[in-house]
């Protein structure tokens, strides 16, 4: 597999729902660039870290998300890639313990900045 591939793999399988499990608002904001716009199910776009960050911070509230990352298709256009994956979720409230699994189908436009891959765009969508 490509060196570039593989860090998209990565940074979609094992940083990302690091930062989610962790609950990391830092180690969540750096995975996006300045200009990233961030399209959440039932919640306004956000765009840029802080934005992002604001709507992670909502998104956790009342929550503990532990959920598993698979990359299907990875797309290379040269400095950006397109990402479609999917996730398995489990939400659990903290408040009275109860559980929902979800899957979700992920879109992700990522681009290299300094060497690292970054996350440009990011959509999902709960599958049915």
């Amino acid at each position: 597999m490509p060196e570039a591939e593989q860090a998209i793999r990565n940074l979609f399988e094992q940083l990302y729902p690091a930062a989610v499990a962790a609950r990391d608002l830092q180690a969540y904001q750096a995975l996006y660039t300045d200009d990233a716009l961030w399209i959440r199910p039932g919640s306004s776009p956000r765009r840029g870290p802080a934005a992002i960050g604001e709507g992670f911070l909502e998104m956790l509230a009342g929550h503990h998300i532990s959920a598993t990352f698979m990359a299907d298709e990875i797309e290379r256009h040269g400095p950006s890639a397109t990402l479609l994956g999917r996730s398995e979720a489990t939400i659990t409230n903290d408040a009275d313990g109860q559980v929902q699994h979800v899957t979700f189908l992920a879109l992700w436009i990522v681009r290299e900045r300094q060497g690292h891959w970054l996350i440009h765009r990011q959509i999902w969508t709960p599958t049915h």
